[in-house]
């Protein structure tokens, strides 16, 4: 804006000037080539006549004619007899009669009147600025319009921007009313296209947003869908045990089936349990805090053999051969990391083979530890159904400690890797 400005201010005094000369070169030509002066001093020329008849004032009473002149506004008044200057109202001092001659009689003699003084004969010249008002509305006619041709081309220079601006208003409207998909034109880098750039990554973000949101429904739905399927299933099963319970006449066959029962309760309440969490971590707004750095062993180490304790208690061996400790610090929630443990140990006992030894081993690289638990999986029966809840849950928790949870599906094999950010590497905490 302030390039057109400059702009049209530049053409505007151009114009202002040309104008001004040329308008003041045709007036000035008007005037001095026409009767227009003679004309316009004829009103004065009779009032003269009439003081000087009505007075007997002679051409030479100076003081008396150069009152009169005052009185009438008059800026220019001689009086010559044959081109020798008698009064001129010009000069403050006193001009001596007949030995006199004045420059200008010889450029105004054109507009002499011949006035009967009481002496005399003279010639008369009257000036009272007849062509100024011509001349003033000659200037503002220039500066008006040297004005609007500013304005003109000030308007023509940001048309093009106040087009984009309402072509900016147009797509923020159809943003308003719910149409992301209108995109939002981004044209160079001044201070609109800086707009129209944040406006459009607004628009995208909005999209992304949206976009989001029915991916979490939709996911949020079919986690709904299979979880009501697998508590029916174990629910179906309670309830056909406690109806046979029920009709039995022995205590030792209606305990049987109550152990059963007792079995499908134990699996809703596992299944209840790990929806609960899901939906605890994914809706905690408080940031979550890490506790300081340490050791890796010591960070995870009991936690690791809790897990290997419990899986021992109910029967699964154990392999640890390649479960090593390198120098290196990782942060962790405590609470994330028990949780984790807790959905580990519950998906090896649903799902891992008893007669084969479950595989824990550490992996390194710069920047993240590992450590992968690996087992083979059990054939499925009739009983054991999945969500992934429980893997959902702990990727979240790990995604929340800024770390990495890989899951691998082998034909018969599963194995999941739980990846920390590497806080102080060994170098580092050796050259300490």
């Amino acid at each position: 804006m302030i390039k057109f400005l400059l702009l049209g201010s530049n053409a505007a005094i151009v114009i202002f000037f040309t104008v001004f000369c040329a308008g003041n070169a045709l007036l000035g030509d008007y005037f001095s080539s026409s009767d227009f002066i003679y004309n316009a001093e004829t009103a004065y020329i009779e009032e003269l006549r009439a003081f000087v008849q009505k007075e007997s004032i002679p051409a030479t009473d100076t003081s008396r004619l150069g009152e009169w002149a005052h009185k009438k506004g008059i800026s220019h008044f001689t009086i010559s007899r044959n081109r020798i200057l008698i009064y001129d109202s010009t000069y403050s001092d006193t001009v001596i009669l007949g030995q006199t001659e004045a420059e200008a009689l010889h450029y105004n003699w054109q507009y002499f009147h011949s006035v009967l003084f009481s002496d005399g004969a003279a010639d008369v010249y009257i000036y009272a600025n007849y062509e100024m008002k011509y001349y003033i509305l000659f200037y503002t006619f220039d500066a008006i319009l040297s004005m609007f041709i500013w304005i003109i081309l000030f308007a023509l220079g940001i048309r093009k921007e106040v087009k984009y601006i309402q072509q900016l208003s147009y797509s923020v409207t159809q943003i308003e009313l719910g149409s992301l998909n209108s995109e939002i034109p981004v044209k160079g880098t001044d201070e609109l296209g800086t707009l129209a750039h944040g406006l459009d990554q607004m628009r995208l973000t909005l999209i992304e947003k949206e976009e989001n949101e029915k991916q979490m429904k939709a996911a949020q739905d079919k986690l709904v869908l299979g979880m009501a399927h697998d508590l029916r299933t174990p629910l179906t099963g309670l309830m056909t045990f406690l109806e046979i319970a029920k009709k039995q006449q022995l205590l030792r066959e209606c305990v049987n089936y109550i152990d059963k029962a007792y079995a499908k309760s134990t699996q809703i309440r596992d299944l209840s349990n790990q929806l609960f969490e899901f939906f605890l971590i994914n809706s905690e707004e408080q940031p979550m805090k890490l506790e300081n750095s340490e050791y890796l062993e010591y960070a995870l180490g009991e936690y690791l053999s809790e897990l290997c304790g419990l899986l021992e208690m109910d029967g699964y061996q154990i392999a640890i051969d390649r479960l090593y400790w390198e120098s290196v610090q990782i942060q962790i929630c405590t609470d994330y990391v028990g949780r984790i443990i807790d959905n580990l140990v519950s998906n090896i006992k649903k799902y891992a083979d008893r007669t084969v030894p479950i595989e824990l081993s550490a992996e390194y690289s710069e920047s993240y530890a590992a450590i992968t638990i690996r087992n083979k999986s059990a054939q499925a029966n009739q009983y054991v159904h999945g969500t992934g809840i429980g893997v959902k849950n702990i990727h979240t928790m790990m995604a929340q400690m800024n770390g990495i949870c890989n899951v691998r599906i082998e034909p018969d094999y599963y194995s999941i890797m739980l990846s920390f950010p590497i806080i102080v590497s060994k170098n580092t905490a050796s050259d300490t």
